[in-house]
Protein backbone atom coordinates (compact mmCIF):
# COMPACT_ATOMS: atom_id res chain seq x y z
CA UNK A 1 0.00 0.00 0.00
CA UNK A 2 2.49 2.32 1.03
CA UNK A 3 4.72 1.96 -2.49
CA UNK A 4 1.47 2.44 -4.08
CA UNK A 5 0.86 6.27 -2.38
CA UNK A 6 4.89 6.87 -3.26
CA UNK A 7 4.62 6.09 -7.12
CA UNK A 8 0.89 7.83 -6.65
CA UNK A 9 2.43 10.88 -5.36
CA UNK A 10 5.98 10.70 -7.20
CA UNK A 11 3.66 10.69 -10.48
CA UNK A 12 1.32 14.09 -9.32
CA UNK A 13 5.00 15.71 -8.72
CA UNK A 14 6.32 14.77 -11.93
CA UNK A 15 3.15 15.63 -13.70
CA UNK A 16 2.72 19.22 -11.78
CA UNK A 17 6.65 19.75 -12.13
CA UNK A 18 6.72 21.42 -16.07
CA UNK A 19 4.42 24.37 -14.45
CA UNK A 20 6.13 24.57 -11.44
CA UNK A 21 9.29 24.92 -13.48
CA UNK A 22 8.27 27.13 -15.94
CA UNK A 23 6.55 29.58 -13.33
CA UNK A 24 9.95 29.44 -11.51
CA UNK A 25 12.02 29.96 -14.47
CA UNK A 26 10.16 32.57 -15.85
CA UNK A 27 10.05 34.61 -12.76
CA UNK A 28 14.30 33.70 -12.13
CA UNK A 29 14.35 35.55 -15.63
CA UNK A 30 12.30 38.73 -15.02
CA UNK A 31 14.20 38.84 -11.76
CA UNK A 32 18.13 38.49 -13.54
CA UNK A 33 16.77 40.94 -16.06
CA UNK A 34 15.52 43.51 -13.67
CA UNK A 35 18.89 43.50 -11.95
CA UNK A 36 20.89 44.48 -14.92
CA UNK A 37 18.94 47.41 -15.15
CA UNK A 38 19.60 47.82 -11.54
CA UNK A 39 15.68 48.02 -10.71
CA UNK A 40 14.05 46.79 -7.67
CA UNK A 41 11.93 44.33 -8.32
CA UNK A 42 10.03 41.68 -5.23
CA UNK A 43 8.64 38.49 -6.98
CA UNK A 44 5.82 38.92 -3.70
CA UNK A 45 4.51 41.64 -6.33
CA UNK A 46 4.35 39.72 -9.43
CA UNK A 47 1.72 36.69 -10.02
CA UNK A 48 1.56 34.21 -13.13
CA UNK A 49 -1.90 32.32 -13.65
CA UNK A 50 -3.00 30.28 -16.13
CA UNK A 51 -6.66 31.15 -17.34
CA UNK A 52 -9.11 28.17 -18.04
CA UNK A 53 -8.73 28.12 -21.40
CA UNK A 54 -5.12 27.55 -21.22
CA UNK A 55 -3.54 30.46 -21.19
CA UNK A 56 -1.31 32.76 -19.32
CA UNK A 57 -1.76 36.15 -17.65
CA UNK A 58 0.99 37.55 -16.07
CA UNK A 59 0.89 41.25 -14.10
CA UNK A 60 3.73 42.58 -12.31
CA UNK A 61 4.20 45.62 -9.41
CA UNK A 62 7.24 47.80 -10.31
CA UNK A 63 8.27 51.28 -7.82
CA UNK A 64 9.85 54.48 -9.31
CA UNK A 65 13.13 55.05 -8.04
CA UNK A 66 12.52 58.95 -9.36
CA UNK A 67 9.45 61.12 -8.25
CA UNK A 68 8.09 61.30 -11.64
CA UNK A 69 9.80 58.59 -13.45
CA UNK A 70 7.47 55.95 -14.75
CA UNK A 71 8.14 54.61 -17.61
CA UNK A 72 11.72 53.76 -17.04
CA UNK A 73 10.24 50.89 -14.55
CA UNK A 74 7.55 50.16 -16.81
CA UNK A 75 10.09 50.04 -20.05
CA UNK A 76 12.62 47.84 -17.92
CA UNK A 77 9.40 45.23 -16.52
CA UNK A 78 8.30 44.96 -20.21
CA UNK A 79 12.06 44.28 -21.62
CA UNK A 80 12.35 41.05 -18.55
CA UNK A 81 8.87 39.91 -19.45
CA UNK A 82 10.29 39.82 -23.01
CA UNK A 83 13.32 38.12 -22.27
CA UNK A 84 11.36 35.85 -19.86
CA UNK A 85 9.25 34.79 -23.10
CA UNK A 86 12.43 34.74 -25.59
CA UNK A 87 13.82 32.17 -22.80
CA UNK A 88 11.12 29.78 -22.67
CA UNK A 89 10.75 29.85 -26.19
CA UNK A 90 14.34 28.88 -26.79
CA UNK A 91 13.86 26.26 -24.09
CA UNK A 92 10.85 24.85 -25.70
CA UNK A 93 12.97 23.85 -29.11
CA UNK A 94 15.74 22.20 -26.37
CA UNK A 95 13.01 19.98 -24.35
CA UNK A 96 10.65 17.91 -26.43
CA UNK A 97 7.40 18.06 -24.89
CA UNK A 98 7.78 21.04 -23.04
CA UNK A 99 4.83 24.11 -22.77
CA UNK A 100 6.88 27.47 -23.07
CA UNK A 101 5.13 30.11 -20.75
CA UNK A 102 4.26 33.17 -22.66
CA UNK A 103 1.72 34.78 -21.11
CA UNK A 104 -1.33 36.34 -23.93
CA UNK A 105 -1.83 39.58 -21.28
CA UNK A 106 0.87 41.39 -19.44
CA UNK A 107 -0.12 44.23 -16.65
CA UNK A 108 2.81 45.91 -15.72
CA UNK A 109 1.56 48.83 -12.69
CA UNK A 110 3.98 51.63 -11.60
CA UNK A 111 3.97 53.35 -8.47
CA UNK A 112 5.39 56.68 -8.39
CA UNK A 113 5.79 59.48 -5.67
CA UNK A 114 4.27 62.27 -7.68
CA UNK A 115 2.07 63.45 -5.13
CA UNK A 116 1.93 62.78 -1.06
CA UNK A 117 -0.47 60.26 -2.03
CA UNK A 118 1.71 58.27 -4.71
CA UNK A 119 0.25 57.70 -8.07
CA UNK A 120 -0.03 54.46 -9.53
CA UNK A 121 -0.04 53.92 -13.44
CA UNK A 122 -0.87 50.43 -15.19
CA UNK A 123 -0.31 49.51 -18.91
CA UNK A 124 -0.87 46.01 -21.24
CA UNK A 125 0.90 44.75 -23.97
CA UNK A 126 0.78 41.95 -26.33
CA UNK A 127 3.79 39.30 -26.15
CA UNK A 128 3.95 39.98 -29.72
CA UNK A 129 4.89 44.09 -28.73
CA UNK A 130 6.68 42.46 -25.82
CA UNK A 131 8.82 40.58 -27.91
CA UNK A 132 9.59 43.24 -30.21
CA UNK A 133 11.21 45.63 -27.73
CA UNK A 134 13.27 42.86 -25.60
CA UNK A 135 14.60 42.08 -28.77
CA UNK A 136 15.09 45.68 -29.88
CA UNK A 137 13.22 45.68 -33.20
CA UNK A 138 11.29 48.89 -31.83
CA UNK A 139 12.59 51.75 -29.62
CA UNK A 140 11.04 52.52 -26.43
CA UNK A 141 9.42 55.66 -27.78
CA UNK A 142 7.75 53.55 -30.33
CA UNK A 143 6.76 50.62 -27.67
CA UNK A 144 4.94 53.38 -25.21
CA UNK A 145 3.33 55.01 -28.79
CA UNK A 146 1.78 51.48 -29.28
CA UNK A 147 0.25 51.20 -25.93
CA UNK A 148 -0.55 54.43 -25.04
CA UNK A 149 -4.30 53.78 -25.07
CA UNK A 150 -4.04 50.69 -22.41
CA UNK A 151 -2.35 52.81 -20.02
CA UNK A 152 -4.28 54.04 -17.11
CA UNK A 153 -3.78 56.16 -13.68
CA UNK A 154 -5.26 54.29 -11.11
Amino acid sequence: MSVRKIVAVSALIIFSSQFAWANYAFYRQIVNTCKLYRMPVDEKKMVLTKNDDGSYRFSIEMKAKLRNDFETPMLVAFISVGQAISHQESFAKKKQNFKPVIPANTEVTVITSISREGLVISAKASPDQIKKLAQGQIDPASFMRLIKNSIQTL
